[in-house]
């Protein structure tokens, strides 16, 4: 807390939750990452320090990944989609499944940084990979999903491509599995990443 004269009157700290329960739990489908190329993991990991998603049941081992290039994740004018490395990049089926949802039609945040609330997930794709694991995958790029509901995809099929629809601050991955393809009325499950299960913030993937 901070008074009149921008200095500190006090300062509050709280415990940094786990659900060890949950955490050492992990899908039984193995996944890979959803995109080709080098991606900066931006949020992930099992602490609200590296993953903001880590308090909410639904979406606690989700993943959001962006593209980095001398430590920028754009170049030009950082209020136009056109301008982030991510943006209109190939978005791949992490795993085999059948599609059970998709939005399509969500326009892309413009300018940059102004985000949409009221469709947070934006466009997206949901894949069920059977054992009650579902892939929500988000933030496509307006109307670029190449694929319908009832389809049947194979790892590393393209989906679609990389957008900033939904609540999302700039061009990125937003990557979870849960138990059910309600997006809120679900729990996610740790995703196991073909062995590498450690992914955290920081690091940066490449396929």
């Amino acid at each position: 807390m901070f008074n009149k004269d921008d200095l500190m009157d006090g300062i509050q700290f709280l415990p940094v939750e786990s659900y060890p329960e949950t955490d050492e739990v992990f899908t039984k489908t193995k996944f890979t990452p959803p995109f080709k190329g080098e991606w900066l993991v931006v949020w992930g990991g099992i602490n609200t320090l590296v993953n903001y998603h880590y308090e909410y049941e639904s979406q606690r081992y989700a993943y959001d990944f962006i593209v980095v290039k001398d430590k920028k994740s754009y170049e030009g004018d950082k209020e136009l989609n056109e301008s982030y490395y991510a943006f209109g990049k190939e978005y791949i089926a992490p795993a085999d499944g059948i599609v059970v949802g998709i939005e399509n039609d969500i326009k892309d945040n413009e300018p940059v940084g102004v985000s949409n609330t009221d469709d947070p997930a934006g466009n997206y794709v949901i894949l069920d990979h059977g054992n009650d694991e579902f892939s929500h995958l988000s933030h496509f790029k307006y109307q670029s999903i190449v694929v319908k509901e009832g389809d049947t995809v194979k790892r590393g099929d393209l989906l679609g491509l990389v957008g900033n629809s939904g609540n999302s601050s700039e061009a990125h991955i937003h990557f979870h599995v849960a138990d059910s393809s309600d997006l809120w009325d679900s729990k996610s499950i740790r995703i196991n990443f073909d062995g590498n299960n450690d992914m955290h913030q920081g690091d940066i993937i490449t396929r």
